[in-house]
């Protein structure tokens, strides 16, 4: 069953119950195009009922070596921004307090459609009542660079979290290649640099990968001074694994007994969350 036909698992299992084989597994189409996902008003119960999560696209941009997200969801399709509005109207009659936007990369929405991020952010605050807030998810450095003006002004909102999680990954620009991340460590830096100017007391929030295929010794260097120099209040530390099927899977691997542990990182942090 593909992800993208998740609003048929109910369809699916009465079907397994009466003893049938289900097999969904070609791309759902509509007049040619394939949809982006699951439809906004299926129904849903909430962990919390205070807090909606709204994914605004499915799919990715990106052809990371390591990521198996293209794999599984395809290409970027974004929801229509008046479809997500009226789920966000709805998410508030219905008692929500918080939004929280989702996705592969948010930075990305819109550019199948036609449309931007910052277009969908300023339609999304027209809506949200006193009281409410509205928070961001992940977002890549490449396509939220055209729009850092726009967004500082989107965090600066008296209705939206200023925080933003930006998965940097590693700090030097030969292993980003390697990854085919489409940014230098320079884009990264720009981005961080100009929101924690504009936008006062923002939260950056950023991922790291260590140990992936032909990093070396300076590498990881490059990586902890980054860390020591930004000293971000929420960090990701992942330790590469290969996933199968990916191309990085194939390429020759750091010696486990070389791979960091958490001690070689300086500055610590209560936020951070460390997969060594």
């Amino acid at each position: 069953m593909e992800v993208q036909q998740i609003d048929r698992v109910v369809e699916v299992v009465e079907e397994t119950i009466k003893g049938h084989s289900v097999r969904l597994l070609g791309q759902k189409k509509d007049n040619g195009k394939r949809l982006g996902g699951a439809p906004l008003d299926l129904p849903k119960i909430r962990k919390n009922p205070l807090i909606e999560i709204i994914s605004i696209n499915t799919g990715c941009l990106n052809a990371c070596v390591y990521c198996k997200t293209k794999h599984a969801r395809g290409n970027l399709a974004s929801y229509p921004i008046e479809e997500l509005v009226d789920r966000a109207k709805q998410s508030f009659q219905e008692g929500v307090c918080e939004i929280w936007l989702t996705s592969e990369d948010t930075g990305a929405y819109g550019r199948d459609i036609g449309t931007s991020l910052p277009t969908l952010l300023w339609k999304l605050v027209e809506v949200i009542p006193e009281g409410a807030m509205l928070r961001l998810g992940m977002t890549n450095p490449p396509y939220i660079l055209e729009h850092l003006e726009e967004m500082a002004k989107i965090l600066n909102h008296r209705r939206v979290y200023a925080f933003l999680h930006i998965p940097v990954q590693s700090a030097s620009d030969s292993v980003l290649m390697g990854m085919k991340r489409e940014y230098c460590v320079a884009d990264f830096k720009r981005v961080v640099d100009f929101l924690k100017e504009k936008v006062p007391g923002i939260t950056i929030a950023t991922d790291i990968i260590c140990g992936f295929p032909g990093e070396t010794d300076q590498d990881f260097q490059e990586t902890v001074k980054l860390v020591e120099e930004y000293k971000f209040p929420s960090l990701f530390i992942n330790q590469f694994y290969p996933r199968p099927g990916t191309p990085a899977a194939k390429m020759e691997q750091v010696p486990t007994q070389v791979l960091p542990d958490d001690t070689l990182f300086p500055v610590r942090n209560e936020n951070w969350n460390l997969v060594l």
